[in-house]
């Protein structure tokens, strides 16, 4: 009996992942080649969720070190002049947050928002932290503006987003970006962190043959 109606590949990721935004061209090509054979979500796991620690010169520095390995394994592109002001902390919530609210109001535009965001931070230096950056990302995507801030604001949507995070951990989740295979209640990893498309694509194939004929 095949579950083909059952099969759905996930993405874990977090709008403030370096390695994420490196992973970026490889899952927008990976929608571009499966969203036809199985359904494609997508999950946020929080990096660093509620995270209020002072960015100071030497968390700049690991960042950039990090940074720096991403670019030359993807070719990616950073701002390595990165500069934040003082109240600048690393919290990845809201960010997160925002991705949800996207995908609840224009699903098919959430991986787009995703990227946004991701281009945002790395490339153009914004504080992808702050709701009025958050929003006009929002507005290059034609949403409505009212209900994005109005959703974006909203207690139960914080207390779900929390969840979410919590319940990518019940996956096995631990680290980003993060790709699973679910042929009905059976889950495999195929990527745990990052992976080139010439690896990644063949692992694919071979779920989506053993699947079909399960």
């Amino acid at each position: 009996m095949s579950h083909h109606a059952t099969r759905s590949l996930v993405y874990v990721t977090d709008p403030m992942c370096s390695w994420c935004w490196g992973f970026s061209p490889v899952i927008e090509v990976v929608r571009e080649q499966y969203q036809d054979q199985c359904p494609i979500q997508l999950l946020v796991g929080g990096l660093r969720p509620g995270n209020t620690e002072r960015f100071d010169q030497y968390r700049r520095k690991t960042i950039l070190e990090h940074w720096r390995a991403v670019h030359e394994r993807t070719g990616q592109p950073f701002n390595f002049a990165f500069q934040m002001g003082s109240a600048f902390t690393y919290d990845t919530e809201p960010a997160a947050r925002a991705v949800c609210v996207m995908r609840r109001l224009e699903s098919s535009q959430a991986f787009q928002y995703l990227k946004n965001i991701h281009e945002a931070f790395y490339v153009a230096n914004r504080d992808v932290t702050q709701e009025a950056v958050l929003l006009d990302l929002a507005k290059m995507q034609e949403v409505d503006q009212e209900k994005f801030l109005q959703l974006l604001q909203d207690a139960d949507l914080k207390k779900q987003i929390w969840e979410e995070f919590e319940y990518v951990r019940t996956l096995g989740v631990n680290g980003f970006p993060t790709l699973l295979a679910l042929n009905g209640e059976e889950s495999t990893v195929l990527t745990d962190g990052y992976q080139s498309l010439d690896v990644l694509v063949p692992l694919i194939e071979t779920w989506l043959n053993v699947s079909a004929s399960q």
